[in-house]
């Protein structure tokens, strides 16, 4: 499988369990996240973006292939980043940075999560301390310790069950509510998405 770990400019907590999440993912940056990809210790093979967040001192710091982008352009550096990961036969996105910060910028990577997602591919977004998954119709099995806490929110509304938590719930349409928000996995959860879409927050 062809993994891609793109690095974004979002907030990243850069930490040595990250760190080897990272082994066997190719490594592209987007403008700013150069920064992230130094606190990695990590060389990308491609430094991509129109160079607007990154000062001349990230420039010359980031020893990294680089192609510089016009500034008047439609689309974000980090999408065009993740066209380029597509071009490159990416079969599982891991967007570092993806969430967090700025809230539009949210937003737009988890509609581009689930495009990928309706593609076949598989994704994840990461602040490095929180991560999500988008989650389409079907069965989602996740593997988690004990204790670990989560929600699963419909985005924006679905019919969702979840088993192997602190509080199961049976498939419930669902639409602008708390009700599955704060709950915790007793080992490994089971999500069914039976109609619409849904998001997987773990923390």
């Amino acid at each position: 499988m062809s993994r891609f770990a793109l690095i974004l400019g979002g907030p990243l907590l850069v930490t040595e369990a990250l760190k080897e999440r990272l082994e066997g993912f190719r490594l592209l940056a987007a403008d700013s996240g150069a920064r992230h990809a130094l606190a990695l210790g990590a060389v990308p093979e491609l430094w991509l973006g129109d160079m607007d967040s990154s000062p001349p001192w990230l420039q010359r710091a980031l020893k990294a292939p680089k192609e510089v982008l016009p500034r008047a352009k439609d689309k974000t550096d980090g999408e065009a980043l993740l066209e380029r990961a597509l071009a490159l036969g990416a079969e599982e996105v891991l967007l570092l940075g993806g969430i967090g910060g700025r809230l539009d910028h949210t937003l737009a990577h988890l509609n581009l999560a689930f495009a990928l997602a309706q593609r076949g591919l598989k994704v994840e977004l990461t602040d490095g301390l929180t991560r999500a998954f988008p989650l389409l119709p079907g069965v989602h099995a996740f593997p988690l310790p004990p204790g670990t806490p989560f929600s699963l929110l419909p985005y924006p509304e679905a019919t969702l069950g979840v088993e192997g938590a602190r509080w199961n719930l049976p498939p419930t349409p669902l639409k602008a509510t708390t009700l599955t928000l704060e709950n915790e996995a007793l080992g490994p959860i089971r999500v069914e998405v039976v109609e619409g879409r849904a998001v997987l927050y773990l923390f």
